[in-house]
């Protein structure tokens, strides 16, 4: 395609444990699997560009100790531009430990974040003003120093936001793509709102900035707006989730890849929907990122190819300690 996706976000090891159920207190579970995967929400969609076709280049920190080892060998591994990684000496990288439990689907994280972000001083303008599109998850100094880099060159910033905090909401002016959470959403406009309130919040974010809105619902699809109006589609239930980790992610990376290749909002969701429900049927956040090939085979017939999963799990598998 001959695009690049630069991203600004913090990097994570993920060391993941999927279970019947989360204990009670003074209860166990049965460990069904185990995996380490990097993690971290700009760094994933990264690597979900990457494997669908498109280059990838990381602004982040990482600790010079074991676990942010994993981490930049691991993307190197994937394909994404580690080159602009800043090593902090004696840092400790950020780690989650991720509980996923088999009964509902659901999910529990524990988190040591103490790793400072990156510095407007550490980022490469050139490198940012020759990307297509920049991605970011917060409004750090250098996240709005990159957004105004790329948009002056006539690049696109697309955002992921999962909490809703003030500050993101007062930078929507920075932003061409927000893609927030329905945690997000409901944090800025409440819970149970009408299809028609839903609607009209949609278009209220719309107004502060972003031509394009989009809030992900998890198993009961997404809801857009742009300057064609408002727009809607169903998450794909034709799969046996094991893991949702990584999922909204993935999706961020999914979408700005069919934005790249010039597809409309719809086609570029509905696609992303498929990559990220793809992704949920293999432990982990990065472990089942299908490729190009996969997905399409999926959109068209419901069924996933092998080869490009188990690759990746026997990767991951081949360097886990657990």
């Amino acid at each position: 395609m001959g695009k690049k996706v630069s991203g600004i976000g913090g990097l994570c090891l993920d060391v993941l444990a999927h279970t019947t159920r989360i204990p009670a207190k003074d209860m166990m579970s049965p460990l069904l699997g185990t995996s380490c995967q990097g993690g971290g929400k700009v760094p994933t969609a990264l690597t979900a560009v990457k494997r669908l076709g498109v280059d990838a280049v990381l602004f982040s920190t990482v600790g010079d100790d074991a676990a942010g080892r994993f981490c930049v060998q691991e993307l190197q591994d994937c394909g994404v531009d580690v080159s602009h990684l800043a090593v902090i000496e004696g840092g400790q990288t950020n780690l989650t430990i991720a509980l996923s439990e088999q009964e509902t689907g659901g999910r529990s994280f524990i988190g040591r974040y103490d790793m400072r972000s990156i510095l407007p001083s550490e980022l490469d303008r050139e490198v940012i003003k020759a990307s297509d599109a920049l991605h970011l998850w917060d409004v750090s100094d250098a996240a709005c120093q990159g957004a105004a880099w790329i948009r002056e060159a006539g690049g696109r910033v697309v955002f992921d936001a999962d909490r809703f905090t003030p500050e993101i909401a007062g930078h929507l002016g920075m932003v061409d793509v927000f893609i927030c959470s329905e945690f997000y959403f409901e944090g800025m406009f409440g819970k149970g709102l009408s299809k028609k309130d839903q609607q009209d919040a949609l278009k209220e974010l719309s107004s502060k900035g972003p031509g394009t809105v989009i809030v992900t619902l998890g198993d009961k699809g997404y809801a857009g707006y742009d300057d064609d109006g408002w727009f809607d589609g169903d998450a794909y239930h034709n799969i046996t989730p094991v893991d949702t980790t990584g999922a909204g992610d993935v999706y961020h990376g999914a979408f700005i890849y069919g934005m790249l290749a010039g597809w409309d909002n719809r086609e570029s969701a509905r696609f992303a929907s498929a990559v990220s429900a793809i992704k949920c049927t293999v432990q982990g956040g990065r472990a089942g990122i299908p490729d190009l090939q996969t997905t399409r085979h999926f959109m068209e017939t419901g069924q996933i190819l092998t080869g490009v999963q188990e690759k990746w799990e026997a990767y991951y598998k081949s360097r886990s300690i657990l």
